[in-house]
């Protein structure tokens, strides 16, 4: 795998090739219609904004949100300086699950990697910072009170960096997938992230210095996940005799993610497991 990232190759490694089924069928049109939310707007005119882009897309993208752009900038320098860097000298930070050669999410419990971490630290303060506007704004669109979400969430960052591609039309970078987490903010520097929306796939243009926000995939970007750290239920002013739950409640990362992670196909939600049936 280290040589197939680190060299051109005129044809795909047998391990990347898909089978016939699996691979892209046609073009996916990149369209403009994905909500921006400026964040410095009225705060209950964001709110309304966010809850209307959730509802129809459950994605959307944000500008002026308080993140320095000479920081975003300053990390995907980073990241780019590190996988410019000789195989022998990037293999020092891999585990032994080589967390960094695998899109495999399956490898979600790794060591801390620390290249360069005063700049990674700064920034992941300032996406922790963003997520809790957002946060603040969904808990406002729902009507809950003020400090539902609280600020007990697991932050993890993954960088994903996909060389050029020999053959595009026999593979994918990443296959379609439900993020499991709560809430994942994504620095979008080229254009590689596509959504489904109505059963059809659609490109995210990126927009320089934004982020692109999905509520519960990224390509040669920066995403930040925020997951659970608590139990995942419903709110309790939501549920009620005339109105009950359709799923238990569930530990994310004891009980979520290992089922999330062990299935075959993580395209649809995997929530039937908790469903309650009447």
């Amino acid at each position: 795998m280290a040589n197939f990232i680190s060299s051109k190759v005129e044809a795909l490694p047998p391990t990347y090739v898909l089978p016939m089924h699996e691979r892209p069928l046609a073009p996916v049109p990149i369209v403009k219609e994905i909500p921006v939310i400026d964040l410095g707007d009225e705060q209950d005119v964001v709110a309304q904004q966010l809850a209307k882009a959730l509802e129809e897309y459950g994605f959307f993208q944000v500008i002026n949100h308080g993140v320095p752009e000479d920081l975003m900038d300053e990390a995907m320098k980073v990241y780019e300086e590190f996988f410019n860097l000789p195989v022998e000298e990037k293999e020092k930070y891999t585990n032994e699950a080589e967390t960094l050669y695998t899109s495999n999410p399956k490898h979600y419990n790794s060591k801390e990697h620390k290249y360069r971490k005063e700049v990674i630290g700064a920034y992941s303060s300032k996406i922790r910072e963003l997520s809790m506007i957002i946060f603040d704004l969904v808990r406002e669109g729902l009507g809950l009170e003020a400090v539902y979400f609280g600020k007990e969430h697991e932050q993890k960052m993954i960088v994903h960096h996909f060389p050029v591609c020999p053959d595009p039309s026999s593979t994918l970078g990443m296959d379609g997938h439900c993020d499991p987490n709560l809430i994942t903010i994504y620095q979008q520097r080229v254009y590689g992230l596509q959504i489904l929306k109505y059963e059809e796939w659609i490109g995210v243009e990126p927009l320089p210095h934004a982020f692109v926000v999905n509520f519960g995939l990224p390509n040669n970007g920066i995403g930040t996940y925020f997951c659970p750290a608590n139990i995942v239920e419903p709110a309790k002013s939501f549920v009620g005799p005339d109105n009950p739950p359709l799923f238990k409640s569930f530990k994310w990362d004891t009980e979520f993610f290992p089922h999330y992670a062990n299935k075959k196909s993580v395209y649809h939600a995997t929530l039937e497991a908790f469903k309650i049936y009447a």
